[in-house]
């Protein structure tokens, strides 16, 4: 499809618009697996991957690990589970290649892909180096080590409530 401009003289020249229809649109999956997985095995699955979305005339974005995140509900009976996104470029094919991959595959537990912009202009989204975020931290400090005939404060015996403070009446609210 092709538009035209008025120049100077009043000619009408003729400017060539690119074919939006052509350009790929720009995705995103994001896939889980268990807590007992490693990150090698979330790099084999994300290199497979890579080379099913260039297999389909795509191309990858970027690749986000997550890291191992707290889950809304358990994942395989453990409360945490290995986080990966993957942005990428290309047609529904592509899109459907992927999910049939990540379906059948023994490593992925959850998987979802959604669409971010159709018709992107591939030279506007250059390839970004992948990126590991490190994930939840535990929030609970480590437990001290007990040790055999100590109690919990370090002391060797614990101390005691004085008799006449267990003696005193609690004042009822009116």
């Amino acid at each position: 499809m092709e538009s035209t401009t008025e120049t100077e003289q009043g000619a009408r020249a003729k400017v060539p618009r690119p074919d939006r229809r052509t350009w790929p649109s720009a995705y995103e999956t994001v896939f889980v697996l268990p807590n007992d997985q490693t990150d090698e095995a979330a790099d084999k699955v994300a290199e497979r991957l890579k080379g099913i979305v260039t297999a389909n005339d795509g191309r990858v974005v970027k690749f986000t690990f997550w890291g191992r995140r707290k889950t809304a509900f358990d994942v395989k009976k453990s409360g945490r589970a290995l986080y990966v996104q993957m942005d990428y470029l290309g047609r529904g094919k592509t899109v459907d290649e992927i999910e049939r991959h990540l379906r059948n595959s023994e490593e992925v537990v959850r998987f979802q892909s959604s669409r971010v912009a159709k018709f992107v202009d591939p030279e506007s989204r250059p390839t970004e180096a992948d990126v590991r975020l490190q994930g939840d931290v535990d929030e609970r400090p480590a437990r001290p080590e007990r040790m055999e005939g100590v109690a919990p404060g370090g002391h060797d015996e614990i101390e005691s409530v004085p008799e006449e403070a267990a003696e005193e009446p609690v004042p009822e609210a009116e």
